[in-house]
């Protein structure tokens, strides 16, 4: 049985405020959550260089990587770390 396909209430309930998408093209865009409709992303997506529809929705990692370095980066202690808390 496959999993249920993801929306975008659900990524906003996670906390995600972005998610990147890429197209069989090589084209690849990042979208802003809050602007869309709370629904399946990648099926309904339209390629804006080749019109292609449907996308592959990825985690967006430079927001993600921007989030880590400003919570104090990979280095970051951990509670139940030998140095952590």
């Amino acid at each position: 049985m496959r999993p249920r396909e993801r929306t975008v209430a659900d990524w906003i309930a996670e906390g995600l405020k972005t998610m990147a998408l890429h197209c069989g093209c090589g084209h690849f865009a990042t979208v802003t959550l809050a602007d869309l409709p709370p629904t399946r992303l990648g099926r309904n997506a339209r390629c804006a260089k080749c019109g292609r529809q449907g996308a592959q929705v990825m985690r967006d990692m430079e927001a993600h990587y921007t989030e880590v370095e400003a919570n104090g980066g990979f280095s970051a202690q951990y509670p139940g770390t030998k140095d952590g808390a």
